[in-house]
């Protein structure tokens, strides 16, 4: 057997932009540059000088033949080098460098890469040699714009929009509000939904957040709420689900629309409907004892019967006065402008109204008494009729509802005047049997009454405008004696426009 010696293979020239450059690059050096090849990055070696020694596949498809270029002629198309280069910084500190910048592509234009400058630990012809990778992340800028303004955009309508908008998890607790919002309700970040709008410790039922969040779909109710100021305020209410990528709904958009003014219109064209048909029903009983009180004139006088007489004229009188008191009150309801203001007394205002009353309470068995608590009987601004109407329906209620006590005890009401520092504070008091709990939540909304026929349901709704229109508030609660007492708080300083758009029963106590 014969062995014959082979020749070493004859390694190949290099390509001709790689004479001179990286012919003395080691093997393994140039395996690295080769698995760069393979990157859809731009790379190449730039000298300490700033010349493009070597170019990846991709560096040559978009920029051209770049090795032998200097670096600022084939990123930015520049004659010089950049003033602040970052070539130099790597090449002082060692360290490698990252940054954005904007270069031209001959294909595209002007493109954003993400750059890095490395230096390299093995030297080429030239001395040290610095690896620069740049990654074109147009698109990305251009995605990441559009989320910016999209996001601007989002704020901007969740914000502006006027309405008050909470993002609620599973738990119902707020974890994003508006701006709106927190002006209302104050800062709610953490706290349950239903503590922040009604004061409650459990949820409300139903509760169209929940009802989002097992069906994913857009639900609406509408709700009285109550703002930081504990001022209750009507709203229209809408949830909407926010999904996640797999389509599950994680939390739930509130939008709540204040609609007080539309429902305090509402009941107001209620009220005057109502006002229609009870004045028609009332003028027809005004008319039949008039009719009555003529009838029993003319016998009267055709018997020449003085005492029979007196009692038709009577009937008379009192048909016209109750015609007198239905009018007013009907143009009370339907007044509108502000009060007209004076000078007021609270304790001889309230001497006033008790002075119309000490008969008839009497007469009926009724005890009527007037306290005083504070003892300043410094005047306040407000409408001196508007409010000894207001004081006189208060009082003229109680005395009625004593009466229908009849043999279970004697009638008892107070008058009390409590002067603050602010606000004056009027209470009528009486022992009757209470507000009966199917027309409590009818209250200063409508039309209601306990007398029958003898009433005609305006005298509260009347003293409830009286009062807002004074920035004052009517609220009533149960009296621990039994009864009812009813209060007006009427501030010293003027305030228009009715602060207080509704009043509510208090709780016992």
């Amino acid at each position: 057997m014969f062995w014959t010696p082979v020749s070493p293979k004859k390694k190949e020239a290099p390509e001709p932009e790689e004479r001179g450059e990286i012919a003395n690059v080691s093997e393994e050096a140039r395996g690295g540059l080769s698995l760069l090849n393979l990157l859809p990055s731009y790379a190449c070696v730039v000298s300490g000088e700033r010349t493009v020694l070597w170019a990846n596949q991709a560096m040559k498809r978009d920029m051209g033949l770049v090795p032998g270029m200097r670096c600022f002629e084939v990123h930015w198309l520049r004659e010089e080098p950049c003033g602040e280069c970052p070539l130099d910084m790597v090449a002082s500190t060692g360290k490698s460098f990252c940054w954005e910048q904007s270069i031209e592509n001959p294909q595209t234009g002007k493109i954003q890469v993400l750059s890095q400058l490395i230096p390299l630990p093995w030297g080429f012809a030239r001395g040290r040699c610095f690896l620069e990778i740049s990654t074109d992340v147009t698109l990305f800028k251009r995605r990441q714009s559009q989320l910016e303004l999209s996001q601007r955009e989002y704020k901007a309508l969740f914000e502006g929009v006027p309405c008050y908008i909470s993002v609620q998890d599973r738990d119902f607790r707020i974890i994003k509000t508006n701006g709106l919002f927190q002006k209302e309700f104050g800062r709610a970040i953490g706290r349950k939904c239903y503590e922040v709008y009604k004061g409650r410790d459990k949820k409300c039922d139903p509760c169209p957040v929940e009802r989002t969040f097992v069906d994913g779909q857009i639900h609406f109710s509408e709700e009285t709420v109550r703002r930081r100021s504990g001022e209750p305020m009507e709203v229209v209410v809408y949830t909407a689900p926010i999904k996640d990528n797999w389509g599950t709904t994680y939390a739930v958009m509130e939008m709540s629309t204040e609609i007080t003014p539309v429902k305090t219109l509402q009941r107001e064209l209620a009220t005057l409907g109502q006002a229609v048909a009870i004045t028609a029903h009332s003028i027809k009983n005004i008319l039949g004892g008039l009719d009555g009180g003529a009838y029993v004139v003319r016998s009267a006088l055709r018997r020449n019967d003085p005492e029979l007489t007196e009692k038709g004229l009577s009937m008379i009188q009192e048909g016209v006065e109750m015609a007198r008191r239905l009018l007013q009150d009907i143009l009370l309801v339907s007044r509108h402008g502000r009060p007209k203001l004076e000078d007021i007394s609270p304790v001889n205002l309230a001497l006033e109204v008790i002075s119309l009353f000490q008969k008839r309470a009497g007469d009926l068995g009724i005890e009527l008494q007037l306290e005083t608590m504070g003892e300043r009987n410094l005047t306040f601004r407000g409408d001196h009729k508007g409010l000894h109407t207001a004081l006189a329906n208060l009082l003229s209620n109680a005395i009625d509802a004593c009466a229908s006590l009849g043999a279970q005890g004697p009638g008892k009401v107070f008058l009390r005047v409590h002067e603050l520092e602010e606000v004056v504070c009027f209470q009528v008091e009486d022992n009757g049997p209470g507000v009966p709990e199917e027309i409590k939540e009818k209250l200063f909304r409508e039309m209601v009454t306990t007398k029958g026929n003898a009433g005609t349901g305006l005298g509260l709704i009347v003293t409830n405008k009286i009062v807002r229109e004074h920035g004052g508030h009517l609220r009533y609660r149960s009296s621990p004696r039994g009864g009812t007492i009813f209060e007006i708080m009427i501030p010293r300083k003027p305030v228009f426009g009715e602060k207080y758009p509704e009043q509510t029963g208090l709780s016992s106590g």
